[in-house]
């Protein structure tokens, strides 16, 4: 499974779309552009309006998570300050 967490505490609103320059749902953004990449579920961490996290399933994980890196950095506007961490994991975590 791979979790992609986004992150920018303590910046009030968070809006991991606009902070790609997407107009779509991030994580089908993500399904359209990466073969083989399926939604698992989404939560965020600790229950704040400043993260939001992904789970993922796909058949080569690694590779995808590759794809997943590239993709966005791609798209993470200039002047950015949301971060993401993109793991394997093998349960639902909020802790890396």
């Amino acid at each position: 499974m791979i979790k992609l967490h986004f992150f920018d505490y303590g910046c009030g609103v968070f809006d991991v779309e606009g902070e790609l320059g997407i107009s779509e749902e991030a994580y089908d953004f993500l399904i359209k552009n990466i073969p083989g990449l399926c939604l698992d579920c989404t939560d965020c961490a600790y229950d704040t309006e400043d993260n939001d996290i992904y789970w993922f399933t796909a058949d080569n994980e690694e590779d995808c998570m590759g794809r997943i890196d590239d993709l966005l950095r791609k798209h993470i506007r200039d002047g950015s300050n949301m971060k993401y961490k993109i793991s394997i994991t093998s349960e639902y975590s909020w802790y890396d």
